[in-house]
């Protein structure tokens, strides 16, 4: 392409507005529509091209045709007109870097979102479009257009409807074709590229934006727009005052319903997601369990195909199966199956998320999300436990309390507490694992966090199955238990340790029920041959022979 062509171009769509900078600027969307995809003349080149410096008689065209083409937004009125330049600046700017950072600089954010209030539909296409990719600029752009009313506006053609009669008043425009519906697209993916800045979570449910976003979704548009519906929900409701919201406006049969039926693995992924963030508000777990929303996440969990897909789908299972009526839901389901085997994945935050919905499965009670130790309970969810028997899961969370990542070595821990706490079955399947060796291994951990969660499963592991308790005491556990019970900063760790030593028979049982119980077994006077032999509840840390040496 000639600097020839471009001065002139650049000549016509400088102000004033001149008859001719309808011309110039389709002649220039051509340029671009008209190249190669690739190569040394392809659609890149000629962008780049577009939004160099020119100059010819003292005249100075800094940054190209881009300056240009956004001063012409604020004044051009004509319908055809309008429409040329809209088509021009989305051209431009499509996929150039470069051409997006003029575009910002030369005050495109307000001028664009006026032109979401043109009633050209074509305009209303093209702004859309061109804000969408405007975005891509960076956060202080994105805050530009989201002050300017970028969010009103965009909702506003989002939930425009391109009826018989709206097509017909936009009438036919044969060197730029609209294919209904395109415009509420648009908006869609422009409403997405804003939905993550704090000023859009703020004001989405305001001007309307999270009740349209749940239309479009459950509507019959196309794939694209319910992808870019859904990953727009995704992104405003970790914001926690969107997400009742959201259950307000009728969103979660249509979350489910492209959770369950979409062909897009990322719009299934999206909604997975948009539910894992309401799921984190306890009191709308039950709604989202109630809207069937669990079998078609451990659905996802088996046939999705991306680490992102796995990462939403068992985020959200880990923070609704902390609620008992969802640990029998994953009972009926047979969800252990299916987030067992993404143990093998690779991705820390998958295994960090599985490995939370193996534990958290099992404990009854609810996990307190601010905290990195493990809560266990006086009881246990046995079925789901029985489960991780009989899919020999044990093994494998072994293996990942070996991880050097430290989030997944943690909740690896937490989970192998949380199965073995008063089941010999996964604790002996734990001993042949050499969990002992493991969780002795972490005690000297740097982590407060992770040497409290090594020792809940060591008394997890060492009371339901005796073997583990003589091999934490071959391995030298009381030694490394001492030096934490006396020099520990952390409460919790040196409490924990204290309570570990009592039953591994170095502390004496600080356990009234076991101590009384025992106290119960000398009065009747049995000997202590068979005192010893006797199973007392857990704690009793009094070693009974020493009782016979004294």
């Amino acid at each position: 392409m000639s600097d020839g062509k471009i001065k002139k171009a650049l000549k016509d769509l400088s102000l004033p507005l001149k008859p001719s900078a309808m011309k110039a600027a389709l002649m220039v969307a051509d340029m671009v529509r008209k190249a190669p995809a690739t190569g040394a003349a392809g659609m890149g080149a000629v962008r780049k091209q577009l939004g160099q410096r020119y100059e010819e008689k003292g005249v100075v065209w800094e940054g190209g045709v881009v300056p240009p083409l956004i001063a012409l937004t604020a004044v051009a009125k004509d319908k055809p007109m309008i429409e040329a330049i809209s088509l021009c600046i989305y051209h431009v700017l499509n996929d150039c870097p470069d051409n997006v950072a003029l575009a910002a600089g030369a005050g495109a954010a307000k001028n664009l979102v006026d032109l979401c209030k043109d009633k050209s539909l074509i305009v209303q296409q093209n702004a859309c479009a061109s804000i969408a990719i405007l975005a891509t600029d960076g956060t202080e752009t994105r805050q530009a257009i989201i002050a300017s009313g970028g969010m009103k506006q965009l909702t506003a053609v989002a939930s425009s409807l391109d009826s018989e009669d709206a097509i017909a008043k936009q009438g036919i425009n044969k060197q730029i074709p609209y294919k209904p519906w395109q415009r509420q697209e648009a908006a869609a993916t422009a409403l997405r590229t804003l939905s993550d800045e704090e000023g859009a979570k703020a004001s989405a449910g305001d001007v309307g934006t999270l009740k349209q976003l749940v239309i479009l979704l459950g509507g019959s548009g196309e794939v694209k727009t319910k992808e870019e519906c859904a990953h727009s929900l995704f992104l405003l409701v970790s914001e926690p005052k969107n997400r009742k919201l959201v259950i307000d406006c009728g969103g979660l049969p249509p979350l489910v319903e492209v959770l369950t039926e979409s062909s897009s693995e990322h719009a299934r992924t999206m909604a997975a997601g948009a539910l894992k963030e309401m799921a984190k508000e306890r009191p709308l777990r039950v709604p989202v369990r109630k809207a069937g929303s669990m079998s078609p996440l451990v659905q996802l969990c088996r046939e999705g195909k991306g680490a992102l897909a796995h990462e939403q789908a068992t985020g959200a299972l880990r923070e609704l199966c902390n609620e008992l009526e969802c640990k029998y839901v994953m009972k009926e389901l047979g969800a252990t199956k299916d987030v067992s085997a993404l143990l093998s994945s690779q991705d820390p935050d998958v295994l960090d998320n599985a490995l939370g919905v193996l534990g958290f499965m099992c404990i009854i009670g609810v996990q307190d999300p601010a905290s990195q130790v493990v809560a266990l309970s006086p009881t246990s969810f046995e079925a789901l436990q029985h489960d991780i028997f009989d899919h020999s899961v044990v093994p494998a969370i072994v293996s990942l309390t070996r991880s050097a990542d430290e989030k997944v070595h943690n909740m690896a821990v937490r989970a192998l507490a949380a199965a073995c706490i008063r089941h010999p079955g996964n604790s002996a399947k734990a001993a042949s694992a050499s969990a002992t060796s493991a969780l002795v291994s972490l005690l000297q951990s740097n982590s407060d966090h992770v040497i409290a969660n090594a020792m809940h499963a060591l008394l997890a592991i060492c009371r339901s199955y005796e073997p583990n308790r003589r091999e934490a005491t071959r391995l030298g556990a009381s030694a490394a238990l001492l030096t934490l019970k006396n020099h520990s900063e952390s409460v919790e760790v040196r409490d924990l340790a204290s309570d570990l030593l009592s039953h591994l028979g170095v502390l004496p049982s600080k356990d009234c029920t076991a101590s009384s119980l025992l106290l119960t077994h000398l009065i009747i006077g049995e000997p202590y041959s068979k005192q010893q032999s006797t199973e007392v509840v857990d704690q009793v840390g009094l070693v009974l022979d020493a009782i016979t040496a004294c």
